[in-house]
C-alpha cells in the first residue's frame, strides 16, 4: 500500500510510505508533531520489496491511500486499484472512517484513530487490463 500524510504534491511534506498489512490486514501508522520522533526507515517487507514498518510520521491535514486492490465502494471507476484517496486525518483520529463495503457483507463500526477500506483482489480480467 501506498501511504501519504499531508500535502501529497510535495514530497518534502508528505513522503511516499510504501508499506504492506499485517496478516490481520493491518496497518500501523503513527503521527507525531515532533520532528525527534519521526521513524520511517525502509527495511525489506514480506513481499520482497523495499517498504516500511509501523512508520512514525508527521501530523499532516491529509492521509492519502492507494491500496492497489479493487475499491469495494459504489460506483468506483476503471482501474480502481490506481486510484488514491483522500482522508480527513482530523476525522480519522478524532472519529474514525469506514468505508462502504459493496464487495461482501462485512462492516465495521468507526474508532478513533482507525480506518477501515474495503477492497478486493483484482480478478483476471482486471489484471489482464492493467
Amino acid at each position: 500500500m501506498n501511504i501519504w500524510v499531508g500535502d501529497r504534491s510535495n514530497p518534502r511534506s508528505a513522503p511516499l510510505l510504501e508499506t504492506q498489512t499485517d496478516a490481520n490486514g493491518t496497518i500501523r501508522l503513527r503521527l507525531t508533531d515532533e520532528d525527534t520522533k519521526i521513524d520511517a526507515h525502509s527495511q525489506q517487507l514480506v513481499c520482497g520489496l523495499q517498504g516500511i514498518i509501523s512508520p512514525i510520521v508527521k501530523y499532516g491535514d491529509t492521509i492519502s491511500i492507494r491500496a492497489g486492490y479493487v475499491s469495494c465502494q459504489p460506483h468506483t471507476p476503471d482501474y480502481s486499484w490506481l486510484s488514491i484517496t483522500d482522508l480527513s486525518t482530523k476525522q480519522a483520529v478524532q472519529q474514525g472512517i469506514v468505508s462502504a463495503n459493496t464487495c461482501g457483507k462485512v462492516t465495521a463500526s468507526p474508532e478513533p484513530g482507525k480506518v477501515v477500506i474495503f477492497v478486493r483482489p483484482l480478478t483476471w480480467w482486471e489484471k489482464l487490463k492493467q
